[in-house]
Protein backbone atom coordinates (compact mmCIF):
# COMPACT_ATOMS: atom_id res chain seq x y z
CA UNK A 1 0.00 0.00 0.00
CA UNK A 2 1.55 3.37 -1.17
CA UNK A 3 1.82 6.45 1.21
CA UNK A 4 -0.86 8.32 -0.41
CA UNK A 5 -4.01 5.68 0.38
CA UNK A 6 -2.66 5.08 3.81
CA UNK A 7 -2.89 9.14 4.09
CA UNK A 8 -6.39 9.03 2.45
CA UNK A 9 -7.26 6.48 4.86
CA UNK A 10 -6.48 8.09 8.10
CA UNK A 11 -7.92 11.89 6.10
CA UNK A 12 -11.05 10.19 5.86
CA UNK A 13 -11.42 8.91 8.99
CA UNK A 14 -10.45 12.06 10.57
CA UNK A 15 -12.90 13.87 8.13
CA UNK A 16 -15.67 11.59 9.48
CA UNK A 17 -14.86 12.13 13.30
CA UNK A 18 -14.76 15.67 13.05
CA UNK A 19 -18.40 15.94 10.99
CA UNK A 20 -19.56 13.47 13.37
CA UNK A 21 -18.48 16.13 16.48
CA UNK A 22 -19.50 19.26 14.72
CA UNK A 23 -23.29 17.69 13.89
CA UNK A 24 -23.58 16.75 17.85
CA UNK A 25 -22.83 20.74 18.62
CA UNK A 26 -25.12 21.95 15.68
CA UNK A 27 -27.99 20.41 16.83
CA UNK A 28 -27.39 21.48 20.13
CA UNK A 29 -27.02 24.71 19.20
CA UNK A 30 -30.13 24.86 16.37
CA UNK A 31 -32.68 23.97 19.37
CA UNK A 32 -31.42 27.56 21.25
CA UNK A 33 -31.76 30.22 18.42
CA UNK A 34 -34.27 31.64 16.60
CA UNK A 35 -35.82 30.17 13.21
CA UNK A 36 -34.64 33.19 11.38
CA UNK A 37 -31.04 32.97 12.28
CA UNK A 38 -30.89 29.40 11.35
CA UNK A 39 -29.95 29.70 7.65
CA UNK A 40 -26.88 32.50 8.76
CA UNK A 41 -25.63 30.49 11.62
CA UNK A 42 -25.78 27.38 9.62
CA UNK A 43 -24.05 28.96 6.61
CA UNK A 44 -21.41 29.85 9.57
CA UNK A 45 -20.63 26.90 11.23
CA UNK A 46 -20.60 25.32 7.68
CA UNK A 47 -17.21 27.60 7.27
CA UNK A 48 -16.15 27.26 10.47
CA UNK A 49 -15.81 23.33 9.96
CA UNK A 50 -14.23 23.71 6.80
CA UNK A 51 -11.23 25.86 7.68
CA UNK A 52 -10.56 24.11 10.97
CA UNK A 53 -10.44 21.11 8.82
CA UNK A 54 -8.75 22.13 6.21
CA UNK A 55 -5.96 23.58 8.58
CA UNK A 56 -6.35 20.54 11.12
CA UNK A 57 -6.06 17.81 7.97
CA UNK A 58 -2.36 19.89 6.38
CA UNK A 59 -1.21 19.37 9.61
CA UNK A 60 -1.72 15.94 10.38
CA UNK A 61 -0.91 14.83 7.00
CA UNK A 62 2.68 16.49 7.10
CA UNK A 63 3.16 14.89 10.97
CA UNK A 64 1.84 11.24 9.22
CA UNK A 65 4.41 11.51 6.33
CA UNK A 66 7.53 12.52 8.87
CA UNK A 67 6.79 9.56 10.40
CA UNK A 68 6.20 7.16 8.13
CA UNK A 69 9.37 8.96 6.36
CA UNK A 70 11.73 8.14 9.78
CA UNK A 71 10.40 4.59 9.93
CA UNK A 72 11.71 3.82 6.25
CA UNK A 73 15.26 5.71 7.40
CA UNK A 74 15.30 3.99 10.55
CA UNK A 75 14.26 0.65 8.91
CA UNK A 76 17.06 1.29 6.21
CA UNK A 77 20.05 1.03 9.41
CA UNK A 78 19.97 4.94 10.41
CA UNK A 79 19.20 4.55 14.28
CA UNK A 80 20.92 8.01 14.63
CA UNK A 81 18.06 9.58 12.46
CA UNK A 82 15.29 11.67 14.69
CA UNK A 83 11.59 11.80 14.09
CA UNK A 84 10.94 15.63 15.24
CA UNK A 85 7.75 16.66 15.59
CA UNK A 86 6.75 20.01 17.75
CA UNK A 87 3.16 19.14 18.09
CA UNK A 88 2.28 17.78 21.89
CA UNK A 89 -0.51 15.59 20.75
CA UNK A 90 -0.76 11.69 20.21
CA UNK A 91 1.35 12.05 16.88
CA UNK A 92 4.03 13.96 18.87
CA UNK A 93 4.35 11.88 21.85
CA UNK A 94 4.43 8.59 19.26
CA UNK A 95 6.92 10.37 17.53
CA UNK A 96 8.95 10.91 21.28
CA UNK A 97 8.52 6.77 22.05
CA UNK A 98 9.43 6.42 18.58
CA UNK A 99 12.97 8.19 19.05
CA UNK A 100 13.45 6.79 22.52
CA UNK A 101 13.08 3.05 20.88
CA UNK A 102 15.57 3.93 18.23
CA UNK A 103 18.07 5.47 20.99
CA UNK A 104 17.92 2.11 22.76
CA UNK A 105 18.25 0.14 20.29
CA UNK A 106 21.45 1.96 19.18
CA UNK A 107 22.96 1.93 22.40
CA UNK A 108 22.13 -2.68 22.21
CA UNK A 109 23.48 -2.34 18.68
CA UNK A 110 27.13 -0.87 20.59
CA UNK A 111 26.42 -2.82 23.34
CA UNK A 112 26.44 -5.71 21.19
CA UNK A 113 29.22 -4.71 18.29
CA UNK A 114 31.58 -4.11 21.43
CA UNK A 115 30.82 -7.50 23.17
CA UNK A 116 31.45 -9.19 19.58
CA UNK A 117 34.80 -6.96 19.27
CA UNK A 118 35.96 -8.61 22.82
CA UNK A 119 34.92 -11.76 21.80
CA UNK A 120 37.04 -11.88 18.65
CA UNK A 121 40.20 -10.44 20.21
CA UNK A 122 40.14 -13.31 22.94
CA UNK A 123 42.97 -15.16 22.40
CA UNK A 124 41.96 -18.78 23.52
CA UNK A 125 39.10 -20.49 22.05
CA UNK A 126 35.44 -18.88 23.06
CA UNK A 127 32.09 -21.41 22.61
CA UNK A 128 29.17 -21.08 23.96
CA UNK A 129 26.27 -23.90 23.98
CA UNK A 130 22.82 -24.18 24.07
CA UNK A 131 20.51 -25.82 26.50
CA UNK A 132 21.17 -29.40 24.84
CA UNK A 133 24.81 -28.63 24.40
CA UNK A 134 25.06 -27.81 20.42
CA UNK A 135 27.06 -25.31 19.75
CA UNK A 136 25.61 -21.56 19.10
CA UNK A 137 28.37 -19.68 18.57
CA UNK A 138 32.23 -19.65 18.43
CA UNK A 139 35.23 -17.07 18.33
CA UNK A 140 37.97 -16.63 15.72
CA UNK A 141 40.74 -18.46 18.23
CA UNK A 142 38.07 -21.56 18.45
CA UNK A 143 37.80 -22.16 14.53
CA UNK A 144 41.51 -21.68 14.53
CA UNK A 145 42.35 -23.83 16.77
CA UNK A 146 40.03 -26.67 15.95
CA UNK A 147 41.03 -26.69 11.78
CA UNK A 148 37.07 -25.71 11.23
CA UNK A 149 35.04 -22.24 9.86
CA UNK A 150 32.19 -20.65 12.14
CA UNK A 151 29.67 -22.48 10.04
CA UNK A 152 30.89 -26.18 10.32
CA UNK A 153 31.00 -25.40 14.14
CA UNK A 154 27.66 -23.66 14.82
CA UNK A 155 25.03 -26.54 15.42
CA UNK A 156 27.93 -29.26 16.08
CA UNK A 157 27.31 -31.17 18.99
CA UNK A 158 29.51 -30.50 21.55
CA UNK A 159 30.65 -34.49 22.02
CA UNK A 160 32.23 -34.15 18.07
CA UNK A 161 35.43 -31.80 19.12
CA UNK A 162 35.80 -33.95 22.62
CA UNK A 163 37.94 -37.66 22.38
CA UNK A 164 36.35 -40.15 23.92
CA UNK A 165 38.94 -41.29 26.59
CA UNK A 166 40.58 -38.05 28.27
CA UNK A 167 40.44 -37.52 31.85
CA UNK A 168 37.78 -34.56 31.47
CA UNK A 169 34.37 -36.11 29.71
CA UNK A 170 31.52 -34.69 28.32
CA UNK A 171 29.66 -36.31 31.16
CA UNK A 172 31.05 -33.65 33.36
CA UNK A 173 29.24 -30.82 31.72
CA UNK A 174 26.64 -31.96 34.59
CA UNK A 175 28.46 -31.48 37.12
CA UNK A 176 28.80 -28.30 35.59
CA UNK A 177 25.53 -27.34 35.50
CA UNK A 178 24.78 -28.39 38.81
CA UNK A 179 27.78 -26.06 40.44
CA UNK A 180 27.43 -22.71 37.88
CA UNK A 181 31.01 -23.30 36.26
CA UNK A 182 33.97 -25.34 36.37
CA UNK A 183 37.65 -23.79 36.36
CA UNK A 184 40.82 -25.11 34.69
CA UNK A 185 40.06 -28.87 33.99
CA UNK A 186 42.46 -30.26 31.52
CA UNK A 187 41.14 -32.31 28.50
CA UNK A 188 41.07 -33.06 24.93
CA UNK A 189 39.51 -31.64 21.81
CA UNK A 190 39.82 -33.50 18.27
CA UNK A 191 40.40 -31.21 15.43
CA UNK A 192 38.91 -31.61 11.82
CA UNK A 193 42.16 -33.08 10.95
CA UNK A 194 42.02 -36.08 13.87
CA UNK A 195 44.98 -34.52 15.67
CA UNK A 196 44.27 -34.47 19.65
CA UNK A 197 45.10 -30.70 21.14
CA UNK A 198 45.57 -30.48 25.16
CA UNK A 199 42.90 -27.84 26.17
CA UNK A 200 42.57 -26.18 29.61
CA UNK A 201 39.56 -25.55 29.94
CA UNK A 202 36.67 -23.57 32.18
CA UNK A 203 32.83 -23.12 31.36
CA UNK A 204 30.07 -21.04 33.12
CA UNK A 205 26.31 -21.26 32.93
CA UNK A 206 23.93 -18.72 31.73
CA UNK A 207 20.38 -18.58 33.49
CA UNK A 208 17.76 -16.82 33.95
CA UNK A 209 16.12 -17.25 37.05
CA UNK A 210 15.79 -20.78 37.50
CA UNK A 211 16.06 -21.75 33.68
CA UNK A 212 19.71 -22.47 32.09
CA UNK A 213 20.08 -20.58 28.67
CA UNK A 214 23.51 -21.86 27.61
CA UNK A 215 27.32 -22.72 28.91
CA UNK A 216 30.02 -20.37 28.11
CA UNK A 217 33.32 -21.93 27.57
CA UNK A 218 36.86 -21.33 27.08
CA UNK A 219 39.83 -23.02 26.53
CA UNK A 220 43.41 -22.15 25.89
CA UNK A 221 45.86 -24.66 24.05
CA UNK A 222 48.24 -26.28 26.45
CA UNK A 223 50.42 -28.33 23.91
CA UNK A 224 53.67 -26.66 24.51
CA UNK A 225 53.14 -27.02 28.24
CA UNK A 226 52.13 -30.49 27.82
CA UNK A 227 55.60 -30.77 25.87
CA UNK A 228 57.58 -28.93 28.53
CA UNK A 229 56.18 -30.99 31.59
CA UNK A 230 57.03 -33.92 29.12
CA UNK A 231 60.44 -32.42 28.70
CA UNK A 232 60.54 -32.11 32.49
CA UNK A 233 59.57 -36.09 33.55
CA UNK A 234 62.50 -37.06 30.83
CA UNK A 235 65.24 -35.03 32.56
CA UNK A 236 63.91 -35.53 36.56
CA UNK A 237 64.12 -39.65 35.26
CA UNK A 238 67.34 -39.06 33.46
CA UNK A 239 68.61 -36.97 36.63
CA UNK A 240 67.58 -39.98 38.70
CA UNK A 241 70.09 -42.01 36.50
CA UNK A 242 73.08 -39.72 37.06
CA UNK A 243 72.55 -39.64 41.00
CA UNK A 244 72.59 -43.32 41.17
CA UNK A 245 75.02 -43.80 39.25
CA UNK A 246 76.93 -41.12 41.21
CA UNK A 247 75.84 -42.81 44.44
CA UNK A 248 77.35 -45.97 42.74
CA UNK A 249 80.71 -44.36 41.95
CA UNK A 250 80.95 -42.91 45.46
CA UNK A 251 80.33 -46.48 46.83
CA UNK A 252 83.15 -48.00 44.62
CA UNK A 253 85.42 -44.97 45.52
CA UNK A 254 84.99 -44.97 48.79
CA UNK A 255 85.97 -49.07 49.41
CA UNK A 256 88.25 -49.91 46.00
CA UNK A 257 90.18 -46.49 46.34
CA UNK A 258 90.73 -46.08 49.85
CA UNK A 259 93.04 -48.73 50.74
CA UNK A 260 95.57 -48.08 47.70
CA UNK A 261 95.32 -44.44 48.59
CA UNK A 262 96.64 -45.66 52.25
CA UNK A 263 99.19 -47.59 50.79
CA UNK A 264 100.43 -44.79 48.84
CA UNK A 265 100.17 -41.96 52.18
CA UNK A 266 101.56 -44.56 54.12
CA UNK A 267 104.46 -45.39 51.87
CA UNK A 268 105.02 -41.77 51.45
CA UNK A 269 104.97 -40.61 55.10
CA UNK A 270 107.95 -43.82 55.73
CA UNK A 271 110.06 -42.79 52.71
CA UNK A 272 110.01 -38.99 53.74
CA UNK A 273 110.87 -39.96 57.56
CA UNK A 274 113.32 -42.90 56.70
CA UNK A 275 115.23 -41.44 54.03
CA UNK A 276 115.02 -37.69 54.47
CA UNK A 277 118.30 -37.34 54.41
CA UNK A 278 119.12 -39.49 51.03
CA UNK A 279 117.16 -36.99 49.03
CA UNK A 280 118.39 -33.79 47.66
CA UNK A 281 116.12 -30.47 47.80
CA UNK A 282 114.41 -31.99 44.53
CA UNK A 283 113.75 -34.87 46.01
CA UNK A 284 112.27 -33.91 49.09
CA UNK A 285 109.93 -31.35 47.15
CA UNK A 286 108.61 -33.71 45.18
CA UNK A 287 108.06 -36.53 48.35
CA UNK A 288 106.00 -33.81 49.86
CA UNK A 289 104.28 -33.33 47.11
CA UNK A 290 103.30 -36.56 47.05
CA UNK A 291 102.00 -36.95 50.19
CA UNK A 292 100.03 -33.83 49.74
CA UNK A 293 98.39 -35.35 46.75
CA UNK A 294 97.87 -38.28 48.50
CA UNK A 295 95.77 -36.21 51.55
CA UNK A 296 94.16 -34.06 48.81
CA UNK A 297 92.65 -36.92 47.07
CA UNK A 298 91.76 -38.43 50.23
CA UNK A 299 89.75 -35.13 50.61
CA UNK A 300 88.19 -35.77 47.66
CA UNK A 301 86.72 -38.87 48.03
CA UNK A 302 85.39 -37.56 51.28
CA UNK A 303 83.48 -34.18 49.49
CA UNK A 304 82.23 -37.17 46.73
CA UNK A 305 80.71 -39.24 49.77
CA UNK A 306 78.91 -36.03 51.39
CA UNK A 307 77.64 -34.68 48.01
CA UNK A 308 76.23 -38.07 46.99
CA UNK A 309 75.22 -38.34 50.43
CA UNK A 310 73.08 -34.95 50.50
CA UNK A 311 69.42 -35.62 49.65
CA UNK A 312 69.88 -39.21 49.98
CA UNK A 313 70.71 -39.66 53.37
CA UNK A 314 68.24 -38.23 55.75
CA UNK A 315 68.63 -37.37 59.60
CA UNK A 316 65.61 -36.28 61.67
CA UNK A 317 65.28 -32.71 61.80
CA UNK A 318 65.47 -30.97 65.17
CA UNK A 319 65.06 -27.14 66.16
CA UNK A 320 68.99 -26.38 66.29
CA UNK A 321 70.07 -22.99 67.65
CA UNK A 322 72.42 -21.65 64.56
CA UNK A 323 74.07 -19.26 67.44
CA UNK A 324 75.97 -22.80 69.15
CA UNK A 325 76.19 -24.61 65.80
CA UNK A 326 78.07 -21.92 63.94
CA UNK A 327 80.20 -21.17 67.18
CA UNK A 328 80.67 -25.06 67.03
CA UNK A 329 82.20 -24.71 63.27
CA UNK A 330 84.51 -21.90 64.31
CA UNK A 331 86.32 -23.88 66.89
CA UNK A 332 86.42 -26.61 64.74
CA UNK A 333 87.80 -24.79 62.03
CA UNK A 334 90.26 -22.99 64.35
CA UNK A 335 91.47 -20.12 62.14
CA UNK A 336 94.67 -18.83 62.76
CA UNK A 337 95.60 -15.62 65.12
CA UNK A 338 95.80 -12.93 62.07
CA UNK A 339 92.13 -13.94 61.08
CA UNK A 340 88.77 -12.50 63.28
CA UNK A 341 85.77 -14.35 62.83
CA UNK A 342 82.80 -13.13 64.15
CA UNK A 343 79.11 -13.88 64.74
CA UNK A 344 77.88 -10.44 63.88
CA UNK A 345 74.11 -10.87 64.41
CA UNK A 346 71.96 -13.13 66.67
CA UNK A 347 71.14 -16.00 64.84
CA UNK A 348 67.91 -17.85 64.76
CA UNK A 349 66.70 -21.40 65.70
CA UNK A 350 65.48 -22.82 62.54
CA UNK A 351 64.21 -26.70 62.07
CA UNK A 352 66.73 -28.54 59.83
CA UNK A 353 69.39 -31.35 59.91
CA UNK A 354 72.02 -29.88 61.52
CA UNK A 355 74.66 -32.17 59.69
CA UNK A 356 73.75 -30.47 56.51
CA UNK A 357 73.48 -27.09 57.80
CA UNK A 358 77.10 -27.12 59.78
CA UNK A 359 78.51 -28.74 56.77
CA UNK A 360 77.16 -25.19 54.64
CA UNK A 361 78.58 -22.86 57.29
CA UNK A 362 82.06 -25.36 57.61
CA UNK A 363 82.58 -24.57 53.92
CA UNK A 364 81.99 -21.32 53.62
CA UNK A 365 83.97 -20.31 56.68
CA UNK A 366 86.70 -22.57 55.92
CA UNK A 367 86.99 -21.31 51.94
CA UNK A 368 87.33 -17.42 53.53
CA UNK A 369 89.57 -18.69 55.92
CA UNK A 370 91.77 -20.74 53.19
CA UNK A 371 92.14 -18.31 50.94
CA UNK A 372 92.89 -15.46 53.35
CA UNK A 373 95.36 -13.48 51.75
CA UNK A 374 95.48 -9.88 54.09
CA UNK A 375 97.54 -9.95 57.26
CA UNK A 376 94.34 -9.07 58.98
CA UNK A 377 91.30 -11.55 58.21
CA UNK A 378 88.32 -10.29 59.15
CA UNK A 379 85.31 -12.72 58.42
CA UNK A 380 81.84 -11.74 59.69
CA UNK A 381 78.41 -14.03 59.96
CA UNK A 382 74.92 -12.44 60.12
CA UNK A 383 71.95 -12.87 59.26
CA UNK A 384 68.26 -11.12 58.27
CA UNK A 385 64.84 -11.70 58.73
CA UNK A 386 63.13 -12.06 55.20
CA UNK A 387 59.55 -12.78 56.32
CA UNK A 388 59.04 -16.45 54.68
CA UNK A 389 62.84 -16.62 54.94
CA UNK A 390 66.09 -16.18 56.77
CA UNK A 391 69.21 -14.53 54.84
CA UNK A 392 72.61 -15.64 56.12
CA UNK A 393 75.69 -13.91 55.21
CA UNK A 394 79.19 -14.99 55.35
CA UNK A 395 81.50 -12.17 54.15
CA UNK A 396 85.64 -11.81 54.24
CA UNK A 397 88.04 -9.06 53.39
CA UNK A 398 89.84 -11.49 51.23
CA UNK A 399 90.96 -11.32 47.48
CA UNK A 400 87.64 -11.37 45.94
CA UNK A 401 86.82 -13.00 42.95
CA UNK A 402 85.84 -11.72 39.33
CA UNK A 403 82.40 -11.53 38.36
CA UNK A 404 83.02 -14.20 35.48
CA UNK A 405 83.76 -17.16 38.13
CA UNK A 406 80.27 -16.16 40.25
CA UNK A 407 78.35 -19.20 38.81
CA UNK A 408 81.12 -21.41 37.76
CA UNK A 409 82.82 -21.80 41.57
CA UNK A 410 79.43 -23.80 42.70
CA UNK A 411 79.63 -26.29 40.43
CA UNK A 412 81.47 -29.84 41.55
CA UNK A 413 85.32 -30.06 40.80
CA UNK A 414 85.98 -25.89 40.39
CA UNK A 415 89.01 -24.23 41.73
CA UNK A 416 90.23 -20.38 40.90
CA UNK A 417 93.31 -21.65 41.53
CA UNK A 418 95.84 -24.67 40.98
CA UNK A 419 95.28 -26.72 43.15
CA UNK A 420 99.22 -27.46 43.70
CA UNK A 421 98.77 -23.47 45.16
CA UNK A 422 96.20 -24.38 47.39
CA UNK A 423 94.66 -27.64 49.20
CA UNK A 424 91.00 -27.88 47.25
CA UNK A 425 88.79 -30.33 45.98
CA UNK A 426 86.37 -28.14 44.38
CA UNK A 427 83.21 -29.69 45.99
CA UNK A 428 82.40 -27.69 48.88
CA UNK A 429 80.69 -24.25 47.54
CA UNK A 430 78.64 -27.19 45.16
CA UNK A 431 77.29 -29.22 48.74
CA UNK A 432 76.28 -25.96 50.01
CA UNK A 433 74.17 -25.29 46.83
CA UNK A 434 72.91 -28.90 46.65
CA UNK A 435 72.12 -28.85 50.53
CA UNK A 436 70.60 -24.79 50.05
CA UNK A 437 68.48 -25.93 47.25
CA UNK A 438 67.65 -28.95 48.95
CA UNK A 439 65.93 -26.63 51.57
CA UNK A 440 64.18 -24.45 48.71
CA UNK A 441 66.62 -21.68 49.40
CA UNK A 442 69.49 -20.33 46.98
CA UNK A 443 72.80 -19.15 47.03
CA UNK A 444 74.79 -16.60 45.48
CA UNK A 445 77.92 -14.62 45.67
CA UNK A 446 78.84 -10.68 45.64
CA UNK A 447 82.24 -9.47 45.22
CA UNK A 448 85.01 -7.38 43.70
CA UNK A 449 88.67 -7.84 43.03
CA UNK A 450 90.66 -7.15 45.82
CA UNK A 451 87.87 -6.01 47.91
CA UNK A 452 86.73 -9.37 49.60
CA UNK A 453 83.66 -11.86 48.96
CA UNK A 454 79.95 -11.77 50.16
CA UNK A 455 78.27 -15.18 50.02
CA UNK A 456 74.59 -15.22 50.62
CA UNK A 457 72.47 -18.08 50.69
CA UNK A 458 68.73 -18.52 52.36
CA UNK A 459 66.70 -21.08 54.14
CA UNK A 460 62.78 -21.41 55.43
CA UNK A 461 61.57 -18.98 58.44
Amino acid sequence: MSINVKLQAVLFLISAILLSITGFLVWSFIKEVQPGQFVQILAGISLLVIFLSHGLLRSTRKSIKELLRGTEVIGSGNLEYKINLEYKDELGQLAASFNKMTENLQKITISRDYSDSIIRSIIGGLIVLSQDRCIRSVNAAACEMLGYNEDELTGMSFNKIFVEDTKFKVNELNSLIEKGYIINEEGVFLSKEGKSIPVLFSGSVMSKGNKIEGIVCVFLDITERKQIEARQIQLLNELKTVNQELSDFAYIVSHDLRAPLRGISSLAGWIATDYADRFDEEGKKQIQLLIGRAKRMNSLIDGILQYSRVGRIKEEKLEVDLNNLVKNVIDLISPPENIEVKIETELPTILCEATRIEQVFQNLISNAVKYMDKPEGKIKIGCCNEGEYWKFIVADNGPGIEEKYFEKIFQIFQTLKPRDEVESTGIGLSIVKKIVEMYGGKVWVESKVDCGSTFYFTLPG
